[in-house]
């Protein structure tokens, strides 16, 4: 691998769940299929991979792309979309269900690619598929690649794990399809962060740039903002921010003001997880 570019990165995923019905699946898949075929694919050239599940959705959480299941994270040596590692001695098993249960396509969609392609249609990888899909019932999916290191700290520097629990409330935000970046970059850092700055109830705010260049992701900024809990989270994302005024470029009505699941997601998680897979993960062992 001496002629990788050495690129350390780290990438988050926001892993939604359509309906309850379908976590029971959708859990199964993750961690006696997805977790063992991921590790057996990119161990050399990946230092952490972990699922960090979601606290419950808090009220009013959908319009704020709230991924009900879990945020995914890995850190990277060399870039996962590199040409040379898509030549695989075997392939992940990527069932159209899965697709179905995070809620990237809809019913009849997966139904029709359980009958295979149409001829001379190439049914490709659906995982990578469905980060482009643009159809009604249909979020695509969601994988952000950031600097390995926060790059603004904005609120909160020094804060420690003995000062208390933190309540992480992870965002990435992309702006609609016409705003000029400088101007909604500007909107955002005048208008929006005060409001979470400036809260008591938040105590820690952080921010990176998405690589775009890495897959062409929608969204252009990861944040982190840190309550104690939902309660602190509400006061501010909903309470606080209902001041706000409605940009033109609005695609909903109240804050963050763009659509769900497509130019934000978010998830609430804890600091510590025991799925950090590469060093916890021992296989799919059943309870008695």
């Amino acid at each position: 691998m001496a002629d990788f570019k050495f690129e350390p990165m780290r990438s988050l995923i926001y892993v939604n769940v359509a309906k309850e019905d379908y976590r029971p699946n959708l859990q199964r898949w993750l961690y006696k299929t997805h977790v063992p075929e991921s590790i057996s694919q990119f161990e050399p050239y990946v230092t952490k991979y972990a699922f960090y599940p979601s606290f419950p959705c808090p009220p009013e959480g959908d319009r704020f792309g709230y991924a009900k299941m879990q945020l995914t994270e890995h850190h990277w040596l060399v870039s996962d979309l590199d040409p040379r590692l898509e030549i695989k001695a075997m392939a992940e098993t990527f069932p159209p269900d899965v697709l179905l249960w995070q809620g990237n396509l809809p019913e009849e969609v997966v139904e029709a690619m359980k009958k295979g392609p149409a001829p001379g249609e190439d049914d490709g990888d659906v995982g990578n598929e469905a980060r482009k899909v643009d159809i009604p019932g249909a979020n695509p999916f969601i994988f952000c690649f950031l600097p390995m290191w926060w790059e603004e700290d904005l609120k909160g520097k020094g804060r420690n794990i003995e000062d208390g629990v933190n309540y992480r409330w992870n965002v990435a935000f992309g702006f609609p399809d016409g705003v000029d970046k400088a101007e909604g970059e500007k909107w955002l850092r005048e208008e929006v962060l005060p409001i979470f700055i400036n809260a008591p109830e938040c105590n820690r705010v952080l921010l990176s740039r998405v690589k775009k260049d890495i897959n062409g992701c929608a969204m252009d900024f990861v944040m982190e903002f840190w309550f104690e809990n939902q309660s602190g989270w509400y006061k501010v994302a909903v309470e606080d921010t209902a001041s706000l005024a409605k940009p033109s470029w609005a695609e909903q009505d109240k804050f963050p003001f763009v659509k769900p699941y497509h130019r934000i997601c978010s998830a609430a998680v804890a600091d510590f997880t025991m799925s950090n897979n590469l060093q916890n993960y021992h296989g799919y062992i059943t309870m008695r």
